[in-house]
């Protein structure tokens, strides 16, 4: 039987600039915060082939894996163009204490990360693929009509003449 955890795949471990070991599993979670960044997660290799700029999507490919273990969170900003769309420019990834991923990534470590990163990323293809045969058939869904619960409670609307009564006079 497939359990969740087992769709993620075990990932592979980096090490950081001040020791701290941490897991790149990529999830749903995390490759969709690489299409929003990229627009999709092939398009990663053209962006780092065609700007030559690897330092700044390595950042997001690395940071978009570790968001699976709980260590970091993606902060993500927009830019919204004249015509009101809105665009993702940069997805910063935060530790708890505040210390932002680019600042922990040693320069000198680029070649293991980048090999830790495509293992975990082919794992995470090789996982869902292996799991496809094994996958249980589907189950029709259920519609939930939701409701506020028991310890809801809801106010009546004011009418329009509704004026408050003074006070302190």
């Amino acid at each position: 039987m497939t359990t969740g955890i087992d769709l993620l795949a075990p990932g592979t471990t980096i090490t950081l600039a001040d020791g701290t070991e941490v897991p790149l599993v990529y999830s749903f979670r995390g490759l969709a915060l690489i299409e929003a960044r990229f627009g999709s997660v092939a398009a990663v290799q053209s962006v780092i082939q065609a700007d030559g700029a690897a330092f700044g999507p390595l950042i997001e490919i690395i940071g978009a894996g570790a968001v699976s273990s709980g260590m970091f969170e993606p902060y993500v900003r927009e830019h919204q163009d004249a015509k009101g769309a809105r665009h993702v420019t940069e997805i910063v990834y935060k530790r708890r204490d505040g210390r932002q991923l680019g600042d922990l990534l040693h320069p000198g470590r680029l070649d293991e990360y980048v090999t830790a990163f495509t293992r975990a990323f082919e794992q995470a293809m090789k996982s869902a693929e292996g799991n496809a045969a094994a996958a249980p058939a589907a189950r029709p869904v259920e519609t939930v009509t939701p409701s506020p619960g028991p310890s809801a409670t809801t106010s009546p609307s004011a009418p329009s003449t509704f004026s408050p009564a003074p006070s302190g006079t």
